[in-house]
């Protein structure tokens, strides 16, 4: 009868080994996504290449990404740029050098916003990378321990084996 008892227990230690192994593998792919998508903002723009070779579990982010950091950095811009003009008249200059230079302090408006953006992305992502980390440092841990206990049913069924045959003489 515990010899019944010890092979349920290595089948059951065997199917949760299996189980934690897939919960690690797919928790390691959702790393491996989510280190392809923090290199594919890392120069702060998502391009359509990065969107279109962009991991699926990815895609809806990044996509998110790309519009959101050109609103807020539209919006932002905006507002900064409305301050400025109130604060600053140019006088004296033609209409086309006001219009250069206004486009001029727009755009890098527009570029300190989409950056301040990025690095709140990337702070996400860098909290996101830590708990699948320790998520997965958890799951080997779990393994570790599994296998140990399995290995162990292994040398009390050998000598459940050993003291269990008849013994002639």
């Amino acid at each position: 009868m515990s010899l019944l008892v010890l092979f349920a227990r290595k089948m059951s230690l065997k199917n949760q080994i299996n189980d934690i192994n897939y919960k690690m593998m797919q928790k390691q792919q959702e790393l491996q996504d989510l280190q392809q998508y923090t290199a594919a903002i890392a120069d702060g723009s998502v391009s359509m290449n990065d969107l279109t070779t962009a991991p699926a579990s990815m895609f809806g982010r990044m996509s998110q990404y790309m519009v959101g950091s050109h609103n807020y950095a539209m919006q932002a811009a905006g507002q900064n740029m409305a301050y400025l003009q109130g604060s600053q008249q140019m006088g004296g200059q033609d209409a086309q050098a006001q219009m250069q230079y206004q486009q001029l302090v727009f755009k890098n408006l527009y570029d300190q916003q989409k950056a301040q953006f990025q690095k709140a992305e990337e702070a996400r992502l860098n909290v996101k990378d830590k708990q699948i980390s320790n998520e997965v440092l958890k799951l080997q841990t779990q393994i570790k321990q599994l296998e140990a206990e399995y290995n162990g049913i292994d040398s009390a069924l050998d000598n459940s084996i050993k003291d269990s045959t008849p013994r002639y003489a």
